[in-house]
């Protein structure tokens, strides 16, 4: 048996522990501590992963770092401007060419300099955590950032003939992008694209810009590009944004001179006051066509068609749906918690393949087939519905719990759902998540005014039987997306059906395409609310209050009806309702 422990030490805290190539348990640090978007070392996170897999700290072979030249601070990770290299990045870029402080000796220095110091702060800081535990800090390796994204898109994906990966996000180590290949059980990196052009760096200052949190409101800014369009002022804003960055031959270039803080500056400079959504729509523009292009190149380059992605940027799920339709892929797959929280698990990858060439052993990583990786909660079930207050809520016990929720959402009722393992990353797949009928649009402003509390022009999102997909879908080329990392257009003949779950401006979704082997119960759930209704969809949220990590264990759960206007909750075989 081989065992490694994966740690992310990057803007989104986490660990994996991964037996023997497949991954058994990973948690994300907000989760445990209850602090949306936790950083730096996952102290809990190590702990609840090694307890969730079943094992002994000392049975574990290998510790595994991702990210070499970064360290965050749990209190200050969404802004990057604390970091002294970036700082000092943003000073040199107002009177430094972009082409010296891309060059390759640079980054070899910056590289050298800081993981040199990164890697003593790490030992200095963390070595007696690993001997309390009983791990020895002599098994610990640190890993690059974007062989650590890479690592996911190929390794987690369904194959291992020739596929062509690309990572891209903010910054990693020096980096924004990789391009390479991945075969059998090897990853050859072929294109590694300078932090000084990261369509992430433009994008999270285009979302401070209109007064958004960078590096945290991104997914806000994509939600409200689609309000701006076919609007002649926005497309103003979309060509002066065009001349800062873009597509350059088979990469994509920083054209404007300017990076970070300076590169703010320069928008405020530049742009004239624009409306937010207007900007949204043009950096979003800008974002689709550098990187459809930036992919549709590198395909025919290496004419390889099928393609792996991971990083913060393929989070964008309007950007994905226009790689699909203009590059054409034979296949795809994007790792679905594609931003930094997918650096633990691939760092246990590349620790697994290490470890397992140097005992001459196979390196039988397997793919993916969900992302339930959290921790069994049954007990803990029982124990809140022991401690609940009977005369504020009625507990119901039933074997057909599933069609007692059905009943209440074809009645247009709103259903959280808290039971088994939790999800991995941001997206709700249907053991936290909040349901509600998608044929009725005022279930938006519903969930917005009483439980959600999320920005009016935020969309949610659905969940479809995969029988049904085709009604809703146009997806020509059938993809699979079980994992809400999708966009696409949806059919008007039954959009009625599915309106409160798609984009009102555009009328596209970010759908979870279900199949009962992924996710046997809610597949049941949704079944009985198809035969109930008619309508093989349900909308689908995660189950939080706004600016709080999702639920992880029931308590939490509860808290969420408490403080809101939640009356169901299913836990378990338990469904809870508030009594009147």
């Amino acid at each position: 048996m081989t065992i490694v422990l994966g740690i992310s030490l990057s803007h989104y805290g986490s660990a994996c522990i991964i037996v023997d190539g497949e991954v058994k348990a990973a948690v994300l640090e907000e989760r445990l501590s209850r602090r949306k978007f936790d950083a730096g070392f996952p102290a809990l996170s190590i702990r609840k992963v090694i307890a969730v897999a079943g094992i002994e700290p000392g049975d574990i072979d290998h510790v595994a770092v991702g990210t070499m030249c970064e360290q965050f601070d749990s209190n200050l990770a969404q802004d990057h401007e604390y970091r002294l290299a970036t700082r000092l990045l943003s000073g040199a870029a107002y009177f430094v060419p972009l082409r010296i402080l891309e060059t390759a000796w640079l980054r070899k220095v910056y590289r050298a300099i800081f993981y040199t110091y990164n890697r003593w702060q790490f030992f200095r800081k963390n070595t007696s955590y690993f001997l309390d535990l009983g791990i020895s800090p002599a098994k610990i390796k640190f890993y690059d950032h974007h062989t650590c994204h890479a690592a996911t898109a190929y390794f987690a994906s369904p194959w291992r003939d020739k596929v062509l990966f690309f990572t891209a996000d903010g910054n990693g180590d020096g980096y924004c992008s990789y391009v390479g290949l991945g075969e059998g059980d090897r990853l050859e990196t072929k294109q590694a694209i300078s932090s000084i052009h990261s369509l992430g760096g433009l994008y999270s200052r285009a979302t401070r810009f209109i007064g958004m949190k960078p590096w945290q409101d991104e997914y806000k800014v994509m939600g409200l590009a689609p309000w701006g369009e076919r609007k002649k002022a926005a497309e103003e804003v979309y060509r002066k944004i065009k001349r800062m960055w873009g597509p350059h031959g088979s990469t994509y270039r920083n054209f404007c001179g300017y990076a970070c803080n300076s590169l703010l500056a320069h928008m405020n400079r530049t742009l004239n006051n624009p409306r937010f959504d207007y900007v949204a729509y043009a950096v979003q523009r800008v974002l689709e066509e550098t990187l459809s292009e930036w992919i549709t190149k590198t395909m025919a380059h290496f004419q390889v068609r099928k393609i792996a992605l991971s990083g913060g940027i393929f989070y964008n799920i309007k950007a994905n749906k226009k790689i699909v339709e203009q590059a054409q892929p034979e296949d795809i797959f994007i790792f679905p918690a594609a931003g930094d929280e997918s650096i633990s698990i691939g760092a246990g990858y590349l620790g697994y393949a290490d470890l397992r060439r140097q005992q001459g052993l196979s390196i039988d990583l397997k793919p993916i087939t969900h992302y339930y990786w959290g921790e069994e909660i049954e007990t803990e079930i029982e124990k809140t519905i022991a401690g609940l207050d009977t005369t504020r809520f009625e507990i119901v016990k039933s074997d057909a719990i599933n069609d007692l929720a059905a009943d209440l959402l074809a009645r247009n009722q709103i259903v959280a759902v808290c039971s088994s393992r939790m999800e991995y990353g941001p997206r709700a797949l249907g053991n936290r998540s909040i349901l509600a009928n998608p044929s009725d649009v005022r279930n938006i402003e519903r969930l917005n005014n009483t439980i959600k509390r999320r920005d009016f022009w935020m969309p949610f999102a659905l969940t479809l039987l995969d029988v049904c997909a085709d009604r809703y879908l146009v997806n020509p080329s059938q993809l699979s997306s079980h994992y809400m990392i999708m966009g696409f257009d949806t059919r008007p003949e039954y959009r009625d059906q599915i309106i409160a779950g798609i984009h009102q401006a555009d009328k596209t979704v970010r759908p979870q395409i279900l199949v009962r082997s992924f996710n046997p119960p809610f597949y049941d759930l949704l079944s009985a609310f198809h035969q109930k209704t008619g309508i093989g969809a349900l909308l689908n949220t995660s189950l939080n209050l706004h600016g709080e990590p999702m639920v992880n264990l029931p308590q939490e759960a509860i808290g969420v009806m408490l403080d809101s206007d939640l009356q169901h909750l299913v836990l378990g075989h338990y469904l809870i309702s508030k009594r009147t």
